[in-house]
């Protein structure tokens, strides 16, 4: 017993109110980065390559190429440092701008 009249255990009764009266974390679904598909098994595991404009799935481990000509219209675009989803499509047809290497 303290000399304040306190015991070890009130004093961790206390302690363990403030524990269980503290709301409970809530789950982080925020930080959850929106990949690509894969353009052959469609699975969002798309990730970048060490070099620029390659990319590699980790599911299917397929290696792409990011080209400037669309291989289903022949469209000419011109490639930048690609972070988007949207980036990786022709803006003329729609179809996937990732080639197979």
């Amino acid at each position: 017993m303290r000399a304040d009249g306190d015991t070890l255990i009130g004093m961790a009764e206390r302690t363990d109110a403030g524990v269980k009266g503290s709301p409970e974390a809530p789950e982080v679904t925020e930080g959850v980065a929106k990949r690509p598909n894969c353009p052959g098994c469609g699975e969002p595991w798309l990730r970048p390559a060490q070099l620029p404009g390659r990319f590699v799935c980790v599911f299917c481990l397929s290696r792409y190429e990011l080209v400037s000509q669309c291989p289903n219209c022949g469209e000419h675009q011109t490639i930048s440092r690609m972070s988007r989803t949207e980036d990786m499509k022709c803006q003329h047809c729609g179809h996937s701008m990732l080639r197979d290497i």
